[in-house]
This record gives C-alpha cells, sequence and structure tokens, in this order.
C-alpha cells in the first residue's frame, strides 16, 4: 500500500518524510525561513477494494460520549445535537451528518468488505499529542476518499524544527472485529494502560437522587449496606454531583452537606467502605469562591478576559482551569491530594472534554495542543491522588486518557427511561444509544482500562422503564461486565429487585472472549456472544432495542444444542442448525446451555 503524507501549514501544502516500522509516523521539518502554524498532517494512498454497496464502516469517537457504531452503505454519519457537537467531535465541521456514504471516525476506522471477508483498520496507537481524525467517503464503485488527519491545533513551528506525528497502525484481516482487539492490545501496549486493578464495585448516589442528594441520603443508603455487607459485598461508596455549593469549591459546606464533605467520607471509611467521590475538576462556577479569589488561575479569551463558557445549575457560568498554569496545577494538585487523605480510594471525573471543545480560550501555555493541554491536567490530578487510587474519567477523551485513567465510561449516562421524544440524538441520554456505545466499545475492557458501563437501575418508584427494559439493561451489564456500580435507594427496592442486583454481585465481569456476532450487519447488534471466566461455558445474548418485533436466526456452529432461557426458564434447542427467536420491543434474553 502506497501511504503518502503532507503538512497543512499557514494554508499551504508542505513535504513530509515518512518513518515506517510497526506503524508509521510522519516528520514536518519547517523548511521555511520563518515560523509556520500547522493545522494538520495527512496520510492518505490507501487501498481497499470493494464496491459501495459491499462496504461497511466501524467509526470510533473523539469523547466517550460521542456516538460509535457500524455504518452501512446508503447510510450517514450518526447525528448529533447541532449545541454539543464541539464536545463530541474534535472538528465539528468535519462531520456532514446528512451526506450518505462519508463517515468520520476519531482514533480508529475499520472497513469491511461483506461479500469478500477482508478487512482493513486504521487506528492511531500514540494519542498523547495530537487528536486525530479519518474520514472515508464511499461511491458506488468504492472508495473515493480515504485519509487519516493529524491535528496541529496551529501550534507554532520554528524555523527547521521538527514536529513528529502520531503513530499510525495498518492492520489487514479477515474479521474485523478481531482487528478491533489487535489493535486495542497495541494501543494500550503503547500507551502504558493501566490494567492491573480488580474490576470495581461499589454504589453511586447520582441516579437515584441527581443534584438533591443530601447528607441525611448519603448515611440512610450507608447504613444499609453497612447492615447488609454479606447480601450486597460492595467495595466502593461513592458521592456523585450535588455536595459541592458551586464546581471548585469542593470542600466548602453546601445547605444540603452543612458539614462539608470531608466528615461524610470519614463516616464512609469508618463504615468499613473505601469511599469514593465525584468532580468535575476543569469547570469552575463563576460563583465559586475560587473564581472570586483566583481569578489568575483560570483560562482566558484572546482579549484577555476571564473565559466563561456554559451554564451549570441556576443559570451560572462557568470557567475553565488553566491547567497549563504552575498555580493552577499546584492548586489541582493539592484538591486531590486533599481527597485521597480523606480517605477516598475512588474518584469519578466528569465534563473531562470541556477543557478542549472551544477555540476562543486562551491558555497560559499557548503552543501546547489540545491534547497535550488535557493529557497535562488528569496527570496533575494523578499526581495528587497517588497510584494506588481507582480513577474513572468520564464525558473523556479516550485517547490522552489512556495510561493515567483505571476506567473510563464508554457511554453517556443511562437513564430511568427508554428515551425522551420521538426522535433523539445519537449522544442523548437514552438506553439504545448507551447499549450501542457499550457494546461498540467492548473491545477496548481489558485492553486500554476497565470499561465503565454505567449503574445497574433496578427500582420500581422514579423509574420509566418496563420490566422487560429492566431486565434487558441488567442482562447487557452483566454480559459486558467492566465496573459494576448499584444506585437505587437500596432499602426500598422490592425482593425481585434486590435479586437482580445480587445475581451481578455474585459474578462481576462474568464473561470473558465476548464479541458482538453481527457487529456489521447492524448499528446495535442483536445477538452476543461469550463465555463464563470460571467455568468457559458459553453464553449467548439476544437484544431487541428496536420499537418493532424481531426475528432472529444464530447458525449453530460448534455451540450446544440445547438452551436454557435466563429469564423465562424456557428450554431452546437449534434446529436445522439455526437458533431462531422472536423478541418482542424492547427485550433481552440471556441463554445458556440446558
Amino acid at each position: 500500500m502506497p501511504i503518502e503524507a503532507y503538512a497543512i501549514a499557514d494554508g499551504c501544502r508542505w513535504d513530509v518524510s515518512l518513518e515506517f516500522g510497526q506503524t508509521v509516523r510522519a516528520r514536518f521539518t519547517n523548511p521555511a525561513s520563518h515560523s509556520l502554524r500547522l493545522e494538520r498532517i495527512v496520510f492518505s494512498g490507501f487501498a481497499f477494494p470493494g464496491k459501495g454497496e459491499d462496504l461497511q464502516v466501524y467509526s470510533d469517537g473523539w469523547n466517550t460520549v460521542s456516538a460509535v457504531g457500524t455504518h452501512r452503505y446508503g447510510e450517514c454519519d450518526f447525528l448529533g445535537n447541532p449545541k454539543y457537537l464541539q464536545y463530541f467531535l474534535a472538528e465539528p465541521k468535519a462531520r456532514q451528518a446528512d451526506s450518505p456514504n462519508h463517515f468520520c471516525a476519531e482514533n480508529v476506522l475499520v472497513l469491511r468488505n461483506a461479500s469478500a471477508g477482508e478487512s482493513l483498520l486504521l487506528g492511531f496507537v500514540t494519542t498523547g499529542d495530537f487528536f486525530n481524525r479519518i474520514e472515508v467517503k464511499i461511491g458506488t464503485e468504492g472508495i473515493q476518499r480515504l485519509e487519516a488527519h493529524v491535528l496541529g491545533d496551529g501550534i507554532e513551528v520554528a524555523s527547521g524544527e521538527n514536529v513528529v506525528s502520531e503513530e499510525l497502525l495498518v492492520l489487514h484481516g479477515c474479521d474485523g472485529y478481531v482487528l478491533l482487539e489487535e489493535y486495542a492490545s497495541v494501543w494500550g501496549r503503547r500507551m502504558g494502560a493501566r490494567l492491573a486493578n480488580p474490576i470495581p464495585v461499589g454504589w453511586c448516589s447520582w441516579y437515584s437522587y441527581f443534584a438533591n442528594l443530601t447528607e441525611g441520603d448519603v448515611l440512610e443508603n450507608l447504613e444499609f449496606f453497612r447492615q447488609h455487607r454479606e447480601e450486597y459485598p460492595i467495595e466502593y461508596f461513592q458521592i456523585d454531583d450535588g455536595y459541592q455549593p458551586a464546581l471548585g469549591d469542593w470542600f466548602l459546606p453546601s445547605p444540603r452537606f452543612p458539614h462539608g464533605i470531608l466528615p461524610v467520607l470519614r463516616r464512609i471509611a469508618e463504615s468499613g467502605f473505601k469511599p469514593g467521590i465525584w468532580l468535575a475538576p476543569f469547570r469552575i462556577e463563576v460563583t465559586s469562591r475560587l473564581w472570586q479569589e483566583h481569578p489568575e488561575y483560570m483560562v482566558r479569551t484572546p482579549e484577555g478576559e476571564l473565559f466563561v463558557q456554559d451554564q451549570w445549575r441556576e443559570g451560572h457560568g462557568t470557567g475553565l482551569l488553566d491547567v497549563t498554569r504552575p498555580e493552577a496545577q499546584e492548586w489541582l494538585r493539592a484538591t486531590f491530594r486533599q481527597f485521597r487523605e480523606a480517605g477516598c480510594r475512588y474518584v469519578k471525573l466528569d465534563f473531562m472534554a470541556h477543557l478542549c471543545a472551544s477555540s476562543n480560550a486562551v491558555f497560559h501555555d499557548r503552543n501546547a495542543t489540545r491534547c497535550q493541554i488535557y493529557r497535562r491536567g488528569l496527570q496533575t490530578i494523578r499526581d495528587g491522588l497517588g497510584d494506588d487510587v481507582f480513577l474513572l474519567a468520564g464525558t473523556a477523551l479516550p485517547g490522552p486518557s489512556i495510561g493515567i485513567v483505571d476506567a473510563t465510561r464508554v457511554s453517556t449516562d443511562i437513564t430511568p427511561y427508554w428515551q425522551r421524544g420521538n426522535h433523539i440524538y445519537s449522544e442523548a441520554p437514552a438506553v439504545v444509544n448507551v447499549v450501542r456505545n457499550l457494546i461498540s466499545r467492548h473491545y477496548m475492557h481489558h485492553r486500554l482500562w476497565t470499561n465503565d458501563p454505567d449503574v445497574l437501575i433496578v427500582r420500581k418508584d422514579n423509574n420509566q422503564l418496563t420490566e422487560d427494559e429492566v431486565k434487558l439493561w441488567t442482562s447487557v451489564l452483566y454480559m459486558l461486565g467492566g465496573s459494576f456500580f448499584l444506585t437505587d435507594r437500596m432499602g426500598t427496592l422490592p425482593p425481585e429487585r434486590l435479586a437482580l442486583a445480587r445475581m451481578l454481585l455474585d459474578e462481576p465481569d462474568a464473561f470473558e472472549e465476548m464479541r458482538p456476532v453481527d457487529f456489521f450487519e447492524r448499528e446495535i447488534p442483536c445477538i452476543w456472544l461469550g463465555y463464563r471466566r470460571r467455568t468457559r461455558q458459553p453464553v449467548l445474548g439476544f437484544f431487541n432495542l428496536q420499537d418493532e418485533p424481531q426475528v432472529i436466526r444464530f447458525p449453530q456452529g460448534k455451540l450446544p444444542c440445547r438452551w436454557c432461557s435466563r429469564w423465562s426458564g424456557r428450554t431452546i434447542s437449534f434446529e436445522d442448525g439455526f437458533l431462531t427467536r422472536e423478541l418482542p420491543p424492547h427485550t433481552g434474553d440471556l441463554l445458556f446451555p440446558a
């Protein structure tokens, strides 16, 4: 494959040199007598055979909330809410969601020729300095354009200075999903992925109490777990958003936490659990004491004014902590050191992508790329926490998070309702979007970090999910594994819903070699196959997240003939080499060998 590359700087095209090994990277040397602003380095020249109608595409995303999944010929890219595209895409203007057969990805893209059984993967395996974008346009006769962009963010390159791109891995094979697993393994090794920590199991306050959480709510649920330690053996007890009076004032008292957060954390530790805490570390509310007392810590506009981004609760604006300024770094480091000293051994970070989402934000280090700024801030947090605190990144940027975090949320938030409205954007909080991302990013689990699929919601009150939808969500969490957190007001759950929680607590991260069988055939795969870690017993999952019934046929291959449904208890058999299931809308089932 004759890979080519060039650089764009100050609006002009410049030559680069290519360096080949297991990967390929480009080196741009500024040949001008003056400095240049680097816009991008572009890799091209890739070839992949096949008519357009035979081609399928997997595209990953910039943010963990970004929509990810597969596309088929004639389809359009994921439709995102225009108000929030800056948080979901490295280059929002590049996505053309109304243009069929034009797809953009970040970090990795896979092309599959369904008729020939061939696949091509392009994926960046170093992601600590520059963000990237991979773009493909397909015509009736096949690939019209296939390019991989390393985004320079306009950094200044002095005369004679070198800039080396991130490394691009190119893989060929017959199984596109296996290529993703191989890619993630290489990516994780190159970025020093943290994989040694055991799966975290705990309780999280957010999805029952949301921002209305009180100190009394925390103590009530803490007492439940203290009294039922054997039945519900959680390790972490995590307080989520709502305890702080303002973003940035993490230790000050608030009306709902009149003593501040530190005494509550100590109470959790005294009860025999490891305290966990939520922060949005880079967003600072304009009403906060930190904003008022230390405006010099904040990001500025090009005109030198304090940068104010979008609003928080009650209409308060938020700014950004300038993590490239030494004084702000020290404050950030000290904040997380104080949480560690208070006993926190689990930290959940949120709204991380906001740090990199505005072209109007000017940082102290004006020649740092957005990727470098993000990783610098995240590393400062890790330095404050130490190496033995479990760190979860939410609404995060996957590439520069690898090697610093222990787990990453790989979807948007789960919701106590199926969806809102008749039409949803692809990144909107909804069960359909969550499950699509979870199964599409399962290849990352135990290769880049521990996947965090979000919490189990099984309550009957304050929950619009039907009985079938609750069982579907429970089945998804059971099969995919990863971090496992409860969230309901435990003392109010009826016995049959408590049994669902115990089922997952008895066997967290239960399955391995889990894969979506029909990964490229559907945006949300219906057939999942895995093997129990303890026994190597196979498990089959069938899922219908559509609003209409679906008939699913699955070939037997080398699998057993007779199976038993986890939810109905019925015995189901392969007939004439196929297992046929008719699934009502919004249902899922788990099958184990009978």
